[in-house]
């Protein structure tokens, strides 16, 4: 992983405030509050901008500026999809270094840990971010560049989606368990199992949410 440039890090920034709520969607980013908020000049944070409506998590119109992009439910499941597929070509070839390595593994049971002590204190941040980096670390395992660049761009969407997901004190419970079994079948389980669990284990709380959505809908 290559270290991040200013810009990257400015646009992590505003990614984990969207994600909080802090920043909403279709809420104006003016750049001279911003850049006293976050305490850079104005050229990272343009760039870091630019970045961001470039991967469609901003966008900008004439005399209007820069804005959050609305996450409606069509755009959530594309990501879904998009990130369900990237994630079964990188275990492809993670699930055989894991095996001819298994001193890697130790990386993903770190990641957890950390992951089930924020669990403990309900700090859905760290929860999430945790998450993300369990996901990264399998997809640096499996080699593939293209993979792991297109999964870096698509973890900011990710993250925010993470953002708008209802979880409770359960959800958090389960977390651990949830990616340990991801981990136990890396070395143990054959690839349409694994192909199947990464898809379950991805779209999960967002079937959950359909699931609810449709239930309510019955009782109106």
């Amino acid at each position: 992983m290559r270290p991040r440039n200013l810009a990257e890090q400015v646009a992590d920034v505003i990614v984990d405030g969207i994600a909080s709520g802090a920043l909403g969607p279709r809420q104006r980013l003016v750049e001279t509050d911003l850049a006293q908020q976050l305490q850079v000049s104005r050229v990272p944070l343009r760039e870091s901008m630019k970045m961001l409506e470039a991967q469609g998590i901003l966008e900008s119109a004439p005399h209007r500026g820069s804005h959050v992009a609305d996450f409606d439910d069509a755009k959530i499941d594309h990501i879904c999809e998009a990130r369900v597929a990237l994630e079964k070509i990188a275990l492809r070839d993670a699930m055989n270094v894991y095996r001819k390595e298994p001193e890697r593994v130790a990386r993903l049971d770190q990641i957890v840990a950390a992951m089930e002590r924020a669990a403990d204190v309900l700090d859905w941040t760290a929860i999430s971010k945790a998450d993300l980096a369990f996901h990264r670390e399998i997809c640096a395992a499996s080699g593939n560049d293209v993979v792991i660049t297109l999964w870096e761009t698509l973890a900011r969407h990710v993250l925010i989606v993470f953002g708008h997901e209802i979880r409770s004190e359960q959800d958090a419970a389960g977390m651990g368990p949830q990616h340990r079994r991801v981990r136990d079948m890396l070395l143990t389980a054959g690839l349409p199992a694994l192909e199947t669990e990464i898809a379950r284990h991805i779209t999960r709380l967002r079937n959950r949410r359909k699931a609810g959505a449709e239930r309510r809908g019955e009782r109106a």
